[in-house]
């Protein structure tokens, strides 16, 4: 907002440029330049379709992720475990897609970038089951990372 009040302090001199550069006819008023340079005017273009779709999964995911987190503190269980070993390579996955998608921007690159972003997904999904299956599981790993000061200051 501050460079919006800037261009209206030296709209008359904006004004005055552009009038006298056009051929044509071209004319830019000082309301003009007011409405283009409002703020109000910036808009964001309307989702629709598999966009609208996919950003509400990713709002679902991320609710659904503090939730089975708090379940996890409160009821811990088999159950909780499998399904953050679902939830958490997800929202991971969606997270870094983006990121790879706003910073690499050569199509090949971004070809194998994804792929491999695929493909680690699932093995960390299938790891996580895995190792809630056959090992501690997620919930009792974390207590147990948590409690690692507190054990050596026992002994």
């Amino acid at each position: 907002t501050e460079l919006y009040y800037i261009f209206i302090q030296y709209a008359d001199t904006i004004e005055a440029v552009v009038s006298t550069q056009s051929t044509g006819g071209l004319r830019c008023s000082r309301p003009a330049i007011r409405q283009a340079l409002a703020p109000s005017v910036i808009q964001t273009a309307p989702m629709s379709g598999s966009s609208t779709t996919h950003w509400k999964a990713e709002r679902y995911v991320s609710v659904l992720t503090v939730g089975a987190m708090g379940a996890a503190v409160v009821a811990p269980s088999l159950a909780v475990d499998h399904f953050l070993a679902l939830v958490i390579p997800l929202h991971t996955y969606w997270g870094m897609e983006q990121v790879f998608l706003d910073y690499i921007h050569v199509k090949p690159v971004a070809v194998v970038v994804g792929w491999a972003l695929k493909i680690l997904t699932a093995a960390s999904v299938i790891a996580l089951l895995y190792f809630n299956q056959h090992d501690i599981g997620i919930t009792q790993a974390c207590k147990d990372v948590w409690n690692i000061k507190r054990d050596e200051e026992l002994d």
